[in-house]
């Protein structure tokens, strides 16, 4: 066979194997035996290993690299992959409606489009002349992670796009997922082979997107939907409809149960519909999702500060199960609070297999009058834990015993403590090995220091072998400890060290939220290190200064008081600094419309919402408080508005209702 022959075999076989996986994966209609699919497969395989000068990037072969990487470089999607809001019923569903009516000063009926919303994880695709040169994750809506390697396994994503109108530059956003019997066979064969299992599809696609080794995604069942766009050159799209009709005729695989609805009753009975089909669709979903399916009205409008005006998720109700419950086990947080946990006979609930639930405090346990032994009725809504809503005390057999109160700390048998008035057993000991493990994970966590590496097990295995004894050992550890240790080895010993490296001037907020402060968190942290601006200056506050603060009350202002009087603590936090770490500053932004103003919000707001608002002036240089007091500069009022308001008027504040909000913050 000739070099011409050759380069036209390989080009027939792939335009074959394509073809193939586009009638598998996204028509769901094969016309091909496995046995003729392998065949033509391992032809190609073939000739591409005798003419590797002919191999190209989006040849089907190239589905699995086998390749390693050394991580996962961040990406800037072209525009935010913003999250929709949620309603819960079809009163909010309603009050939803008028509202978007209200804004466009319309009434109903338009129509809309109403799509499954799979529980999965968002994937966004950027083609280039038809061909996929970026695949990356949702991470924070803004910047994602490039996972484009892995996405290339995943046979249901063309490599390349269909038909011979294609865009010259389209992002296409969605949600890969796994379906249920196949997750249910991946769980059966692991579990077989003594291999991990998964608890749910939507932890095994995350876990799965997020291999450095690309061969370990590619022999996972995992499947693609698309449903949006995050911009596209060279074409348009009247509807929502056409846009999916549009994505499909690309090659990429849409939701086959989305459909097209005529005004408000008719999503309320499709949305109906889906809930009572949704045990048999062969997917797992938590809701429908409700657009409005013109795009001129979409762009009309438009979008609130993180989530469009135009689509809503209407989740779908708990569900609920009986099981048993066979104990209760007690588990010391990082702040020595001793909780209880319910250990349940398994049951298949909304999606997993449940074996565990929350019980919160003695005053739950009180409230239900638990045993175990009981027959109990727990809810799962979503990814919440799930809860126990009561014991079927009616069925009792006098076998049923009464829960023992532990009265020392299960990890560290320190006598346990439960101040006055309070519902929480506490365990006072600070190195109590649980608190520990408890307050580096806490450290490490994606919403403090995010140091990616650090988990449980391997917190659990670095106070095992006596690494480190806090927070400030994890920059005293070298690369010959962390190879040495079982499961480790140079590279990935050097890939926690070089998170390590950069978790050194993480923002200052996000290092005081992994300082596992009690009642400081995001918001707390934000407010101490815009007052402050360094560690030194929070760590130097006085009582006076921080109640001076609008938002931060006497439990908050004790807390940083104590925290950092603790000797323990600011032995710590001397020797991080002599590691190097040293949080960046945070300033407050400079230059926005209410750059240096207090200010508060009060009363009903007809555009945005209240936390909406409060983040948009905060972005603008304000800090919003939530009390008027002398050292209030601007009120913003809606409709309803009582004591702020007269106070305000009283001091001579400048009240604006939110239209003129609206308009100083170049949002009008």
């Amino acid at each position: 066979m000739g070099a011409q022959d050759v380069a036209a075999r390989i080009e027939a076989l792939r335009h074959e194997i394509r073809d193939a996986d586009y009638r598998y994966y996204v028509l769901d209609d094969p016309h091909l035996s496995d046995s003729e699919y392998d065949e033509k497969y391992r032809e190609l395989v073939r000739l591409e290993a005798e003419h590797p000068a002919l191999v190209t990037p989006d040849s089907p072969t190239q589905r699995v690299p086998g390749t390693v990487a050394e991580g996962f470089e961040p990406f800037p999607h072209p525009s935010p992959m913003v999250s929709l809001n949620n309603v819960n019923t079809e009163e909010d569903f309603r009050e939803w409606v008028v509202s978007g009516n209200r804004f466009l000063r319309s009434e109903d009926p338009r129509r809309y489009s109403v799509e499954p919303k799979i529980d999965g994880v968002g994937l966004e695709l950027i083609y280039e002349n038809g061909r996929l040169v970026t695949a990356s994750t949702r991470g924070d809506g803004l910047v994602g992670e490039n996972v484009t390697t892995n996405a290339r396994t995943i046979r249901s994503i063309p490599h390349r796009l269909r038909g011979s109108d294609v865009p010259p530059w389209i992002a296409v956003r969605g949600e890969c997922y796994c379906r249920k019997d196949d997750f249910v066979e991946f769980n059966r064969a692991a579990e077989e082979a003594g291999e991990r299992t998964f608890a749910n599809p939507r932890n095994f696609v995350a876990g799965s997107l997020r291999m450095l080794d690309s061969s370990i995604p590619a022999k996972r069942p995992i499947r693609y939907f698309a449903y949006a766009l995050g911009g596209v050159r060279g074409a348009s799209y009247a509807t929502q409809a056409e846009l999916l009709e549009a994505l499909a005729g690309l090659g990429l695989p849409t939701i086959p149960e989305t459909r097209v609805v005529a005004d408000a009753d008719a999503v309320v009975a499709r949305y109906d519909a889906l809930v009572a089909e949704r045990e048999g669709l062969p997917y797992e979903m938590d809701g429908a999702v409700v657009k409005v399916n013109d795009a001129g009205l979409q762009e009309r409008m438009g979008m609130r500060i993180r989530s469009p005006r135009w689509a809503v998720a209407w989740k779908f109700p708990a569900q609920r199960a009986l099981t048993r419950l066979l104990a209760v086990d007690w588990n010391v947080g990082r702040t020595g609070v001793v909780t209880p946990r319910a250990i349940l006979e398994p049951v298949f609930l909304a999606g997993v297999t449940v074996q565990h639930a929350t019980l919160h405090n003695l005053d739950q346990l009180e409230r239900l009058d638990l045993h175990v032994g009981d027959e109990v009725e727990i809810e799962r809504a979503g990814d919440v834990i799930p809860k126990i809503l009561r014991a079927l005390d009616d069925r009792r057999t006098g076998a049923e015993t009464p829960i023992e109160i532990p009265s020392a700390c299960p990890t560290c048998a320190t006598p346990l403590a439960r101040a006055e008035g309070k519902v929480a057993l506490r365990c006072g000991n600070f190195a109590c090995p649980a608190q520990l493990k408890g307050h580096l994970a806490h450290l490490a966590g994606r919403g403090a220091l995010d140091i990616r590496g650090l988990g449980d097990k391997q917190i659990e295995q670095l106070l095992r072998e006596g690494l480190i004894k806090d927070a400030a050992d994890l920059w005293q550890l070298s690369l010959d400890a962390l190879a040495g240790l079982e499961r480790w080895g140079p590279k990935s010993a050097q890939n926690l060290l070089d998170q390590l490296e950069t978790a050194k001037t993480r923002p200052l907020d996000r290092f005081l939220v992994g300082l596992g402060m009690r009642e400081v968190g995001e918001r707390g942290a934000q407010i101490l290190a815009r007052a402050f601006g360094t560690l030194e200056g929070v760590a130097a506050a006085t009582l006076e200064e921080l109640l001076d603060l609008d938002e931060v009350g006497e439990a908050l202002a004790e807390s940083v008081l104590t925290w950092f009087g603790e000797d323990r603590n600011r032995s710590m936090l001397e020797r991080m600094r002599a590691a190097g770490v040293a949080p960046t500053p945070v300033a407050a932004p400079s230059g926005g419309a209410f750059e240096g103003l207090t200010m508060v919000l009060t009363g009903k707001l007809e555009v945005l919402s209240r936390d909406e608002a409060k983040r948009l002036a905060e972005s603008l240089g304000a800090r919003a408080a939530s009390s008027v007091s002398k050292r209030t500069d601007l009120l913003v009022a809606g409709p309803g508005a009582g004591s702020k308001l007269k106070k305000a008027e009283e001091l001579g504040i400048e009240v604006i209702d939110e239209a003129e909000f609206l308009r100083r913050a170049g949002r009008s």
